[in-house]
Order: structure tokens, then C-alpha cells, then sequence
């Protein structure tokens, strides 16, 4: 339990709330404590800390502990206790198993402040509550709505997974084999899945996807729209688009063969499959609660960025997704079933781990994942020495300038690192030194002339280096 004089010192926040008088917003601010992380009230005590003091009396305490179990229906901890002579109450409250409710409106602590809980926000809590997932939600749909080459598409993907599946099945049947019609009803994920038109139903089911020459220099800029499979295809199609590719041949034929027999290799920017994987995964992870809200793809000249409405499960960390067979918790389960039947997916627990091996036998930096409570995003690099990727592993900023250097030049020199940067010599010694040791640059001493520091080709974690 945090002590007073500590609870005053450090100041409103997620946990604590001061009020000079006790109030209605007293009520308030106890409720989102609930709904949140639980926290303390001090009723006597400014905003800006000054403690003024509380001068109820017993009788008061017990009307103000009534007034909170009769109106949020939580029975909270409260004291009076001493600080600097002045008397305070103490209203502590933990937070509840289901959500609080003051006068019909839910409340969240966000930061210091006290707001209402968005509409959408609540509707995916209770649906949640009740064990229901967003995909498998029933509606007035019509067979009028699924389109017939689009199941048959998806059969002659799933033959292999879908044992029981034959072309000539009727959609109903297959639906309801698909767990894709409950109680007589098609569900969201089917319209999703097989839809002619799913914008129809579902505006922001779509992809959004340009191509940036930085953050504010949008070079193209599409929708994707359609069915989820048709998403997939699509963004498959401009990232080819969008990104180089250079061929890489095998041995050259036999004079008796002709000149097409040799094996040629696409190599693009990133691998295709990793980007496919991402895509797959956040179509199928999204929030669809969310609405208003779509899945962006950005592509830079130097990296690629996926996100997609809705943060990692409860209990989930980024750390977490980068162990091989970590925990599956999929938001849409009848999508990422559809898909795995496809085999669109693989087993469940084990796209992020593919993306991570996909990306190092392609020679480019692992993926950087990133969660937040309400999105989720991967970014693919395409070398390991972009300025972010420098500045993450705790490079200063004039470090960072002399990699760009040696990218451009091919090589530096203390003297040249010292012009470049303004330092003096030692310094740039030290700088140079770490820099080799973090395994970034690669020294090389040259008799009778000056050491000269080349960049290594390899990830800078990874000591197996070899000089460019």
C-alpha cells in the first residue's frame, strides 16, 4: 500500500486522483479506477498537490462509502490519514472482474484524467464477455451475397486439408461444414471470406496501401477491396509492383541445350512469402470491431510498414511472438480455420517465427514487431544499417552519420571521420573502436598509410562477419 506523503509527492496519474471536496467526479474517478488498474482517491487535497485537508466527520465517511457501493456497486477501502497535520481521505479501490457502471456511463483511467469508454470500445468487452468472436456473428444475410466462383476457388485450395469438401457441394452445406452459418444464419466471416461485395457490409474491410517516398511523399496510394483472399492477392501483386527485383541464374546448359534451360531466380527486395505471411496475419487478427478503422501497408524506398486495427491479446507480448510455437490466439477463429484449410496458413502459433527465418535466409534484418492497445504493426528493413536500425542498437547520432558515409564511400578514416563529425581524435578513436566492436564496421590496417574502416555485410548482432 503506498504511503500518503509518497501518493501526494509523486502527483496525479493512471493510479491516483485528487480532489479538493468530495463530488459526483469523485464517483467518477473511483469507477474508471475500477475499470483500469485500481487506484486511490485523496479528497482534500488541490490539484496541484497543496493539501487543504477534509473536515467530515464519521457520519460523512459512512454517507460518501454508501454512496459509492449504491452507485458503482464495489465495496472500496477507505481511511482518514494525516498529512503534515491535515487530515485526508483515503478511498482505494481494486480493480473489478467486470466493469463498474456510475449512473448508466462507464468510465477508464487514461493518463491523469478520467474518460467515458468509447461505444465500440464497450461492445467488444461484452461480446468478449460472452465468448463471441466479431467473424462469427450472424446476420439477415442472403445466398444472393456469397459469390459461387469464389467458394469454388477456395475448394480447389483446400483439397488437401478439406478431406470432406467436394466441388460439386452445395454453398449451404459447405458454409455449415465451415462453421460459417449458425442457427440458420450466414455470419460476418463468410461474407468476408466469400462475399461479392464485403464494403458492402463492412466499409473498412479493406486494405489501404501506397507507396512513400518518405513520410509525407505518397507516390501511389490504392484500396484493396473485395474478399479477403482477393485482399491477399492483391497486395501480393503491388508489392511486386511497388519493389526491385534482380535474377540470379544457375549453371550454364549443355551446348545441346537451349540458352532457356538455364534456371533462373527472382531475388526482390524482401521475401515475398514473409510479406504474404504478414498480410495473411493481420487480415485475419484484425479488430473488426474497429470500424472506421483499415490495415495500412506503407512502402518506403528502405522499409516496409503493415499495421492493423486491434493490440495483441490479453497476456501476449511482443517477445512472446517471437518464440517458435508460441501460443495461437486468434480473434477471428472461423477466418484463420478458412485460411489454414486454404493453406493459406500454416499451423497456428507459427507465422511470426516463419516471417523471422524467412527474412534471415533472405540475408535482410528480422522483423521488428510493435503492439499497442489498439493496433499492431511489422516492419520489414530492407538492409541492416537504416538509421533506425542503427539508433536501436545505441548508436549516437554521429555514428549513425558515418555509416551513411561508408555506404556512400566504401570506406573512412579517422581523419575523415573527425572532419565529418567535428570531433577531435580521441574521441573519434573511441567511436570508430565501438563501432567495430558492436560489429558494424570491420578495421583494416594498411602499412604506411592510414587505418581504414569498411562496413561488415552481416546483421551487426550477428558476430559471424565478413567485410564487404
Amino acid at each position: 500500500m503506498d504511503n500518503l506523503s509518497e501518493l501526494i509527492r509523486n502527483g496525479e496519474g493512471e493510479s491516483v486522483e485528487f480532489k479538493e471536496q468530495w463530488n459526483d467526479h469523485g464517483l467518477e474517478a473511483l469507477a474508471s479506477f475500477v475499470n483500469t488498474k485500481g487506484g486511490t482517491l485523496l479528497v482534500g487535497v488541490r490539484d496541484n498537490g497543496t493539501v487543504t485537508g477534509w473536515n467530515g466527520d464519521d457520519r460523512a465517511q459512512q454517507v460518501i462509502i454508501n454512496q459509492i457501493v449504491e452507485t458503482l456497486r464495489v465495496q472500496p477501502e477507505v481511511s482518514v490519514e494525516r498529512h503534515q497535520g491535515k487530515p485526508v481521505l483515503v478511498i482505494r479501490m481494486k480493480r473489478g472482474t467486470t466493469l463498474a457502471t456510475c449512473r448508466g456511463r462507464y468510465f477508464q483511467r487514461v493518463g491523469n484524467t478520467t474518460r467515458e469508454i468509447p461505444a465500440e470500445q464497450l461492445g467488444r468487452y461484452f461480446i468478449a464477455k460472452l465468448g463471441v468472436q466479431w467473424d462469427s456473428i450472424a446476420d439477415n444475410y442472403t445466398f444472393d451475397q456469397i459469390d459461387p466462383e469464389a467458394v469454388r476457388r477456395f475448394l480447389e485450395l483446400a483439397k488437401n486439408r478439406l478431406p470432406f469438401a467436394r466441388e460439386d457441394e452445395s454453398i449451404d452445406i459447405l458454409l455449415q461444414k465451415l462453421e460459417l452459418i449458425r442457427d440458420g444464419k450466414i455470419t460476418r466471416g463468410a461474407i468476408l471470406l466469400f462475399g461479392k461485395n464485403p464494403q458492402a457490409s463492412f466499409t473498412s474491410a479493406l486494405i489501404h496501401m501506397g507507396r512513400f517516398r518518405d513520410a509525407i511523399t505518397i507516390i501511389d496510394d490504392k484500396l484493396l477491396k473485395g474478399n479477403l483472399f482477393s485482399q491477399v492477392d492483391a497486395a501480393v501483386q503491388l508489392f511486386q509492383q511497388y519493389m526491385q527485383v534482380r535474377y540470379e541464374f544457375g549453371e550454364k546448359p549443355e551446348k545441346t541445350e537451349p540458352l532457356s534451360a538455364m534456371q533462373r531466380t527472382e531475388i526482390w527486395d524482401y521475401p515475398i512469402k514473409a510479406l504474404r505471411e504478414a498480410v495473411i496475419n493481420a487480415l485475419i487478427h484484425r479488430d473488426y470491431f474497429q470500424t472506421g478503422a483499415e490495415i495500412q501497408i506503407r512502402v518506403y524506398d528502405d522499409h516496409v510498414v503493415i499495421t492493423n486495427p486491434g493490440g495483441l491479446p490479453e497476456g501476449m507480448t511482443v517477445d512472446e511472438l517471437r518464440r517458435e510455437g508460441h501460443r495461437s490466439l486468434p480473434r477471428n477463429t472461423l477466418l484463420a480455420q478458412v485460411f489454414y484449410y486454404g493453406e493459406l496458413l500454416e499451423k497456428w502459433g507459427t507465422g511470426t517465427s516463419r516471417m523471422i527465418t524467412l527474412c534471415q535466409d533472405h540475408g535482410i534484418p528480422e522483423p521488428v514487431f510493435s503492439a499497442h492497445p489498439d493496433w499492431f504493426s511489422v516492419t520489414f528493413a530492407k538492409d541492416f544499417y537504416t538509421d533506425e536500425q542503427l539508433l536501436a542498437i545505441g548508436l549516437s547520432d554521429r555514428q549513425v552519420q558515418a555509416v551513411r558515409y561508408v555506404r556512400d564511400q566504401g570506406v573512412i578514416t579517422n581523419k575523415a571521420y573527425r572532419e565529418l563529425t567535428g570531433v577531435i581524435d580521441r574521441t573519434a578513436l573511441r567511436d570508430l573502436n565501438d563501432l567495430c566492436t558492436k560489429g558494424i564496421f570491420l578495421k583494416r590496417d594498411k602499412k604506411g598509410r592510414a587505418t581504414e574502416y569498411v562496413l561488415v555485410k552481416k546483421n551487426p548482432d550477428n558476430p559471424d562477419i565478413s567485410p564487404t
